[in-house]
């Protein structure tokens, strides 16, 4: 089902440069590409909160190889 939403043109104009940039076919082509990449960026932001703080598991991590 095709229906139609209102933009400004300069938004029109941005969607169409981005279509000839990247080849697309269409600019529904264009919005699930943008969607796609927001999604993506959203996903980076949620899992990579300890990026950089994580470290491998070791050997002396192991709960049953503890003294206690």
């Amino acid at each position: 089902m095709e229906r139609t939403i209102k933009v400004k043109d300069s938004t029109l104009e941005m969607l169409k440069r981005l279509e000839e940039e990247k080849g697309f076919s269409s600019i529904d082509e264009t919005i699930v590409y943008l969607l796609k990449v927001y999604r993506s960026e959203r996903l980076k932001e949620m899992f990579g909160v300890d990026k950089g703080r994580i470290t491998p598991f070791t050997r002396e991590d192991r709960i049953e190889d503890r003294d206690g």
